[in-house]
């Protein structure tokens, strides 16, 4: 199988704005959005209208690794980005992985594959696009039209034996633990990162 492309930023730029802090600030109803999603943190507006949120919570969002130097009264952030990649291709992250099952019962033509090392990932989806595309090349050439890739062993069993019930507003909770599938049509491929249920990215698609 040929490569797949993915087209990942190679860096993450951290802007820092120096805000002028008012001597009374107000609580307000003010929201941060990040990348499409709400940045659980406590948010302060002063009284000229400046957002004023902890610098460790967006940076950490942001996939930065945030540090306190005591000695030079410092706050660092660096950038995780080159750091984690590194790691990644030297093995820090396993690839191990395990086909439990082909052709399961309520998905014929579908290989079922469990990877712990998906729940070590960060959680950064451009990192965990980066693990499921090596773990892609691990895997190698199966002959099923669809392959799915799942972090939890339990929920993964239970739904290759097809024994499991819906248990939320959504279906069936355990879901949540399939992060990838692959799927051929022909000679087309495509790869979903899967965020949640509902939920995914199409990392990449082409012929083999």
């Amino acid at each position: 199988m040929k490569k797949f492309i993915l087209g990942l930023t190679c860096g993450i730029a951290l802007t820092a704005t120096t805000a002028v802090y008012a001597s009374d600030t107000i609580q307000a109803v003010r929201k941060v959005i990040l990348n499409g999603q709400l940045l659980n943190t406590k948010v302060e507006v002063s009284d000229d209208g400046t957002t004023m949120t902890s610098m460790r919570t967006l940076a950490e969002a942001l996939g930065a690794k945030v540090s306190w130097n005591e000695q030079l009264n410092t706050v660092e952030i660096e950038n995780q980005y080159p750091y984690f990649v590194s790691s990644l291709l030297h093995g820090k992250y396993s690839f191990m992985y395990e086909i439990l099952a082909d052709n399961i019962i309520n998905n014929p033509d579908t290989t079922v594959v469990f990877s712990e090392g998906y729940k070590d990932i960060p959680d950064n989806t451009d990192f965990q696009k980066l693990f499921l595309l090596l773990l892609i090349e691990q895997i190698g050439d199966l002959k099923t039209k669809k392959i799915e890739f799942w972090s939890n062993k339990e929920h993964a069993l239970a739904y290759v034996s097809g024994n499991y019930k819906e248990d939320g507003i959504e279906g069936w909770s355990g879901m949540n633990s399939r992060f990838g599938l692959l799927i051929r049509d022909d000679e087309k491929v495509s790869l979903s990162h899967i965020l949640s249920v509902h939920e995914r990215d199409v990392i990449s698609f082409g012929k083999e």
